[in-house]
């Protein structure tokens, strides 16, 4: 049911982190998509993707989000491929 392939959670594993991991992989199952959810830990890799306050949303290695949890509808927007102005 998905375009998108890849979802990255950004962050060294702090609450948020694991909060925002944790809503992307609900919203995953619930729709079904069919689509990869990678937790990047690494510092470098977070600051080479961009991400300078974590946790940090990539959808398809567009960043999305930093440095906040992102809204339950603001992710279905991006995962679901809806138009927002986000």
């Amino acid at each position: 049911m998905s375009a998108v392939s890849e979802i990255m959670v950004v962050g060294p594993g702090c609450l948020r982190c694991r909060e925002t991991e944790q809503l992307v992989r609900a919203i995953v199952d619930e729709y079904g998509l069919d689509c990869r959810v990678t937790r990047i830990t690494d510092f470098d890799t977070g600051i080479g993707l961009q991400v300078f306050a974590p946790p940090g949303v990539l959808v398809d290695g567009v960043l999305r989000s930093v440095g906040r949890v992102p809204g339950r509808d603001e992710l279905c927007d991006w995962l679901l491929l809806r138009e927002s102005d986000s």
